[in-house]
């Protein structure tokens, strides 16, 4: 992993900023608390998109749209 990523992915209590609105935002609109474990994937599929060649701003929002795209 390369340390950019190191930084960006966080601590496990310790979001970074981005991360923490985007949950915020996910939680207010699905009214449920987010995990760890979608944390995670929300991270995972950043990363993703950023490899797959998308914008930053780009990734994120398709990442956040993923994830409230998911019903539990």
């Amino acid at each position: 992993m390369k340390t950019g990523e190191k930084v960006l992915l966080g601590k496990k209590r310790d979001d970074p900023e981005w991360v923490k609105e985007i949950v915020f935002q996910i939680s207010i609109f699905k009214k449920q608390k987010i995990t760890d474990e979608d944390k995670k994937l929300l991270r995972d599929l950043y990363f993703e998109y950023l490899r797959d060649g998308l914008k930053p701003k780009d990734a994120i929002e398709k990442a956040k749209n993923i994830m409230l795209s998911f019903e539990k």
